[in-house]
């Protein structure tokens, strides 16, 4: 009840932001919609599969900061340069799925960065449809997805996910290192 409570007073205070002033008519017509809105979209609370662990969020975070400078240089190169370098694709990548929320996350941030783009998210077993501008390595893509995984479950997830990712991981890493030279 606590956090339906919450979640309502945040939609009111969204709603009074949005119309930019704090009239009475503004806050009461907030109220409504967050009423109507919590009644047609009910939470589901569940239980919480993963703790918090603030070093290895700081670590996700400036791992995230990094791939998204990187990725904006690698698109701001390709726009100021004139051959057309592009390899696109389409890669299916199997994830953990350690929550809903989690593998949301990991699929927001695929998103936010330049050059890739989910697709599709499936469900049992977990599956990411990532789109790669420049596409020529599938299984470096898997790599660089489950890295990213990683460090979002080493910084929100449960140790059972953490030991799950770590040991897909380094099946990746090890095929990798037996098939040199895979490529596109």
């Amino acid at each position: 009840m606590r956090v339906r409570l919450l979640v309502g007073a945040w939609l009111v205070v969204a709603w009074v932001a949005l119309w930019g002033s704090a009239s009475a008519a503004n806050v009461a017509s907030g109220v409504v919609v967050a009423f109507v809105l919590l009644a047609v979209f009910p939470l589901h609370l569940t239980t919480r599969q993963g703790r918090f662990r603030p070093l290895q969020a700081l670590r996700f975070f400036g791992y995230f900061l990094a791939k998204l400078v990187e990725a904006n240089a690698v698109v701001a190169w390709e726009v100021v340069t004139p051959s057309n370098r592009i390899n696109e694709g389409i890669v299916a990548v199997p994830v953990t799925g350690a929550s809903d929320v989690l593998v949301s996350m990991v699929a927001n941030v695929i998103s936010l960065t330049p050059g890739t783009l989910t697709i599709e998210i499936r469900t049992d077993p977990h599956v990411l449809f990532v789109h790669v501008l420049h596409l020529h390595d599938i299984d470096a893509v898997r790599r660089d997805v489950t890295r990213l995984e990683r460090y979002v479950l080493r910084a929100f997830g449960s140790d059972e996910a953490v030991i799950e990712v770590e040991a897909r991981l380094a099946a990746l890493d090890a095929a990798s290192a037996s098939q040199p030279g895979r490529t596109l």
